[in-house]
């Protein structure tokens, strides 16, 4: 069952995209209304935006105040969440929200946090789950049958500010976000903004062929030498 719902998703997401716009700067809340055609970025249909709600103790940010701005390049599109957030000790901030990226082959999504900050215990994390080729069954992100993880998080005593998940390829992913600014106990924490992308992978023919193309241009780069 969890396999034919995952399978409708899956084509009602690509039938979306062939009427979705080009993705333009605008609040979280803007691509949410984007309903349900989505937009297009280079190689990548994003589309089923929709915001998940945050752990019981946090200050959840407002949707329209995150601004999200396309950018990359047209094989390897990024959408950056600009987040301006500040947690002092006692403080935690999230920002959960879901999407679904569409397109040829796709692979390598990356999560990086932007210039974070902390002090003390405070700590900044993002989180990125994806299920490449299915759907999560609900919030959370549950019910996948190969779902794969990225953690960046920012600490005053060590950091990883950028992580992919490595392994995953695909030609749809249903896509969590979870961004976290905590200010601990004794600490504080910033994160101004996050970066999210994926990178479109060449078909093995279209490899080839490029292949074949540069070996042909240096057999003609030897003969005019000679």
């Amino acid at each position: 069952m969890s396999k034919f719902f995952s399978a409708i998703v899956i084509s009602l997401a690509l039938s979306a995209a062939a009427f979705a716009g080009p993705c333009l700067q605008g609040s979280l809340q803007s691509y949410v209304d984007l309903e349900p055609a989505g937009c297009e970025l280079g190689a990548v249909s994003f589309s089923n935006f929709s915001i998940v709600p945050g752990l019981s103790f946090a200050s959840v940010l407002d949707p329209t105040l995150v601004q999200v701005t396309p950018g990359g390049s047209s094989d390897s599109p990024n959408l950056l969440f600009s987040l301006n957030s500040s947690a002092l000790t006692g403080e935690l901030f999230q920002s959960i929200f879901r999407f679904n990226a569409a397109g040829g082959l796709l692979g390598f999504p990356v999560i990086t946090l932007n210039s974070p900050a902390a002090t003390g215990d405070g700590v900044v994390t993002g989180i990125l789950d994806v299920c490449s080729g299915g759907s999560f069954q609900g919030d959370p992100p549950v019910g996948c049958t190969d779902p794969a993880s990225a953690v960046a998080f920012y600490t005053a005593n060590g950091s990883t500010p950028r992580e992919f998940v490595n392994g995953t390829f695909s030609s749809f992913f249903d896509v969590f976000v979870d961004l976290t600014v905590d200010g601990g106990l004794q600490g504080t924490a910033f994160l101004p903004s996050a970066t999210v992308g994926l990178s479109a992978v060449p078909e093995p023919s279209a490899m080839i062929l490029t292949a074949m193309g540069l070996a042909a241009v240096g057999v003609l780069r030897r003969r005019r030498t000679l």
